[in-house]
Formats: structure tokens, C-alpha cells, sequence
């Protein structure tokens, strides 16, 4: 279900407005978004991760850290918004800008609060709840964007202005519906605050805090680097959007899936159990049919974009192509990243984290006036690979039987001949979309005969310790 909502509020409503209200006007608002989101660690400082780990090993952690959290989470928002709006002065951006930027930059912060009270919710097990709340938001949206695009409630044509408050009071009733749920859930009776408490939060959750920052910034820098570094910036960040939405779409799944896991392995790893089985299980089911699907697209840019978009533009067909491909590393890093943190191993997911942001802004710096859209798309490839195996060979330095040269070595070779099968009858004259289906059907076959997709034994696995811990 989440995926589906996800989906439609990306392809469905996402899209439509980036097709009503044209490329300048979207690229402005994708870029503003962009940039609210690259100081949201100032919100958290790691505290949704700490408090997930923290709660999932003991629900009843909840009484003592709500009060604490929430203190500190007040106080972290007026650093938010101080920051912000220093940089974007210093940036450049003014007026109008400013006033949009004000609006998602609160958006951001209720979205953050969302997150660290599901972490409490997700944490004591609610695992049904938490799956609820994390769509309730884009149920909400997706009500009001539609009765605003195709209600005929509105005289005039739709304004981006309105799809930014839509959001806020989705955001906001969802937020208040989540407190309420934790205060019950958790039997939290009051607010009271603890120095000692405190002081211990914020040290035990900077770890965390460093892994956030590093990972939104070399996620998002890229529209607000398209947009402040181009003549025609705003435009270009529209025509990257287009490359860049289906691209954040499919990147949820991982994201999901890694949420999911975090408090599984936590707990697996608290109780001294083996969590390899659980990881290679998670390997088999989330980056073997991610990349199928993404070699699948990548086969097919063009004809994709002209679906999505009444315009299509042609410089977002390259940079649409190798996004599709980058999604095989990001399916890499949220099994292995969530690996390192439910182990704790998070200094060295810092180090990790942050060399990709270094890489990620140079990058970018040199590609963007180069080539533009497809210079992001090209640092995202090159840094999300990068860390991606980084994060591989940090886990089995520590925990042997993962995944081997020889497995891993086959599965490129499993998505390069999926690739040659899409190439190959994409030249035989058929529609592209019998193509495309074909070579989804090549892909699967290729899994299958290669073992990578075992339904059995994953079974069999869901079924056991893991499935019911």
C-alpha cells in the first residue's frame, strides 16, 4: 500500500503539476525544496535514528526519552530556521523566494517531527500503525491537490503556491494524529525534562547526526547546485526534475525497506542472534528485483519521459538513464548502511558518509556547468557507487558469508545480460512495451537460473525468528 500511494502521489500528482504550472515555475519550487531539506539535520541531529534503536531494544524507553527529545527538538527548530535563512540571503535568494522558502522550510520541520515520533511508534513494535502514518501524509496531499487540479473548484490555472500549502496541512494533521498515538501508546503522562537525560541524548545521537547531514546533502545539493550555477537555472532544475522524479519514487522502496529492517536486526543483534541469514535474504528481495526494474528503465529513457511529460525535454534523457542505474548502489547502501547502524558501527558509516558528500560537491561543481542535468546524474552514479561498496566492505570486515566477489561479479554479469536482451529487442521493430516486458521476464529467468531469487527459502526465513521478532 505504501508504495502505491507513493507511486500515484509521485507519478500522479507530482507530475501533474510539474505539467500545469510548466518547467521555470516547478524548477523553482524543485530547487527551494531542495535547499529546505539540506539543513533538516539541525532538526534531528540523529535523534529518529537513536531513538528507533534505543526504544526497539526497550519499549518502556519511551516515558523517559519523549519529554527529553521533544525539549531539545523546540530548541533545534529555531537553529533551523536561523541557519536556513542566513544561507539563502547569502545565496542570493530573496522576496518571493524567501516567502515559498519560509513555508517548506516549516514543512520540514513537522515531516522531521513525523519521523522521530513513528520512530517511537515503529520502536515499541507498531509496526501496522507506523506503515499507516507513513502514507497518511501523501493520503492527505493526494485529497487536496486533487479537489485543487481537477475539482473545478479554482478559477484561474493552478499556482505552485498551492501545492506548497497542501502539503502543510497534510503535514500538520498527520503530525497531531503520530503525537497523539505515541503520548497514548507510550503512556507518557507528562513532560519532564532531564539534564542528565538530555545531555546523554545528544551525545549518544551525533553519530547519527553526522551520517543524516552527509547523506541529505549529497541527495539533494545537486537541484540547488543546477539552479544557483546555470544562466537558466531554473529551468534546468525543471528539466532535471524530470530525470530526478521517478529516480526519488523508486528510491523510497530501499528507504522502507531499510526502516523495516533497522528494528529487526537491533533487536536480532541485542539477543546475540545471527542477522547474515536476515541480510542476504534482504539482499535477494530488494536488489535483485530493484535492479531488473532499473536496467529495464534505463533501456527505455525516452520513451518513459514522453509518458510522464506533455514536454519532455531531450537533456533530461541521459541524465533519466543513469539515475536508473544509480538505483542498484542505493538499494546497496540501505541493506549494508542499516547493517552498520543497528550494530552500532557508526563512526565509520560517518566516515563513509561524509567522504561521499566531499566527493559529491566537487563533483558537481566541475560536472553541472560542464553538462548540466546529466553532470548530476553522473556524480550521483559516481558517489552513491562509491559508498555503496565502501559500506560493503566495511560489514564484512566484520561479518564474514554476506556476499562474495564471485556473487556479487554475477549479478553484474545477471544485469548486463538483462540489459542486452532489452537492446536487443528494442532493435527488432516491437512496440517498446512488449520490449520492456520481455526483458523484465529475461531478467527474472537470469535471477532464477543464477539462484538469486529463491521464494522457498525466503519463505522459510520470513516465516521464522526473524519474521516474528
Amino acid at each position: 500500500m505504501s508504495i502505491l500511494v507513493k507511486a500515484f502521489w509521485v507519478l500522479g500528482i507530482d507530475r501533474t503539476v510539474q505539467n500545469v504550472v510548466g518547467e521555470t515555475a516547478y524548477g523553482s519550487y524543485f530547487s527551494l525544496f531542495s535547499f529546505s531539506v539540506l539543513f533538516t539535520l539541525l532538526l534531528d541531529l540523529g535523534l529518529s535514528g537513536f531513538n528507533n534503536r534505543a526504544v526497539s531494544a526497550d519499549p518502556a524507553r519511551v516515558r523517559i526519552y519523549f519529554g527529553n527529545v521533544l525539549v531539545i527538538r523546540l530548541f533545534l527548530t529555531a537553529v533551523y530556521f536561523l541557519v536556513s535563512i542566513s544561507v539563502a540571503y547569502a545565496l542570493g535568494y530573496r522576496e518571493g523566494q524567501i516567502t515559498i522558502l519560509l513555508v517548506l522550510m516549516l514543512n520540514q520541520v513537522m515531516a522531521s517531527m513525523i519521523l522521530w515520533l513513528r520512530s517511537s511508534i515503529s520502536g515499541m513494535q507498531y509496526l501496522f500503525l507506523d506503515s499507516l502514518l507513513s502514507v497518511a501524509d501523501r493520503l492527505v496531499m493526494i485529497v487536496i491537490c486533487s479537489v485543487l487540479l481537477w475539482g473545478g473548484v479554482t478559477t484561474g490555472g493552478f499556482r505552485i503556491e498551492w501545492f506548497v500549502w497542501a502539503q502543510t496541512a497534510a503535514y500538520f494533521t498527520v503530525m497531531c494524529a503520530a503525537f497523539i498515538i505515541v503520548v497514548r501508546k507510550g503512556r507518557v503522562a507528562a513532560v519532564k525534562p532531564d539534564t542528565s537525560v538530555l545531555k546523554s541524548i545528544i551525545m549518544t545521537g551525533l553519530p547519527y547526526s553526522v551520517v543524516v547531514f552527509a547523506m541529505t546533502l549529497y541527495w539533494r545539493m545537486d537541484s540547488v547546485m543546477i539552479e544557483r550555477l546555470l544562466p537558466d537555472g531554473a529551468t534546468r532544475a525543471g528539466n532535471y526534475a524530470q530525470a530526478f522524479r521517478l529516480f526519488d519514487a523508486l528510491a523510497m522502496i530501499p528507504v522502507l525497506f531499510g526502516g523495516m529492517l533497522l528494528p529487526i536486526m537491533t533487536r536480532g543483534l541485542s539477543s546475540d542472534s545471527d542477522i547474515r541469514p536476515l541480510a542476504r535474504m534482504a539482499g535477494r528481495m530488494l536488489i535483485v528485483p530493484l535492479g531488473i526494474g532499473a536496467v529495464t528503465l534505463a533501456t527505455f529513457p525516452a520513451e518513459m519521459l514522453d509518458i510522464l511529460y506533455t514536454s519532455p525535454v531531450e537533456n533530461a534523457v541521459t541524465a533519466f538513464r543513469i539515475l536508473m542505474i544509480t538505483l542498484v548502489p542505493v538499494g546497496v547502501i540501505y541493506i549494508y548502511s542499516t547493517m552498520l547502524t543497528a550494530s552500532w558501527k557508526l563512526k565509520m558509516l560517518g566516515v563513509i558518509t561524509v567522504s561521499g558528500m566531499i566527493i559529491n560537491l566537487s563533483l558537481n561543481r566541475i560536472l553541472i556547468p560542464e553538462l548540466g542535468p546529466s553532470g548530476a546524474a553522473c556524480t550521483a552514479l559516481v558517489t552513491q557507487s562509491l559508498v555503496a561498496v565502501a559500506c560493503m566492505l566495511t560489514v564484512r570486515r566484520t561479518m564474514s558469508g554476506i556476499a562474495g566477489n564471485g556473487r556479487i561479479l554475477l549479478f553484474l554479469l545477471m544485469l548486463g545480460l538483462t540489459f542486452l536482451a532489452g537492446w536487443l529487442l528494442s532493435r527488432t521493430g516491437i512496440p517498446w512495451t512488449a520490449a520492456a516486458a520481455l526483458q523484465l521476464a529475461a531478467g527474472i529467468l537470469l535471477a532464477l537460473l543464477f539462484r538469486f531469487i529463491e521464494p522457498l527459502s525466503s519463505l522459510k526465513l520470513i516465516t521464522g525468528r526473524f519474521g516474528t521478532a
